[in-house]
């Protein structure tokens, strides 16, 4: 029997489910070809019939390729969880930022401000402290807005 097409299968391809959330609420979601994301071990792929999945992720980008043809869009984390369920993605991050939304210029700046002396000198320690504490105040701040 011969194989199909490469067009026919192309137009077969399933899709997953994907929502990208942040603790400010819901960023994205919609059905996609695949969802690349930076994985604490490193940078994973997950498509349809992926194995199931809980995985940390560390800060970095991830690439959301919709099932339509459209462009690929890309969200910044700073952190967070992936899970993986058949036919379902859900990336909670502590942060997100759609690529388009990044202001360069502030970047520049925030980067700069982490190269800093200053920066430099907190542990571990310190650091994993302000992060909760961060965490915490802006857990605060959201406690009052209605939830969708």
């Amino acid at each position: 029997m011969a194989s199909p097409p490469l067009p026919a299968l192309l137009d077969d391809a399933q899709g997953i489910a994907l929502q990208v959330i942040s603790l400010a609420g819901e960023l994205w979601s919609g059905d996609v070809r695949e969802v690349s994301v930076p994985g604490s071990n490193g940078r994973f792929g997950v498509m349809a019939r992926h194995a199931p999945l809980l995985g940390t992720l560390r800060e970095g980008m991830v690439s959301v390729f919709p099932l339509k043809a459209e462009p690929p869009l890309h969200v910044y984390v700073t952190g967070g969880y992936v899970e993986v369920q058949p036919g379902r993605v859900i990336v909670m991050a502590d942060l997100a930022l759609r690529s388009d939304d990044i202001d360069q210029a502030r970047a520049r700046v925030a980067q700069e401000a982490a190269r800093s002396p200053m920066a430099q000198a907190f542990t571990d320690e310190d650091y994993v402290r302000l992060h909760a504490e961060l965490m915490h105040q802006r857990a605060l701040q959201l406690r009052g807005l209605p939830w969708k």
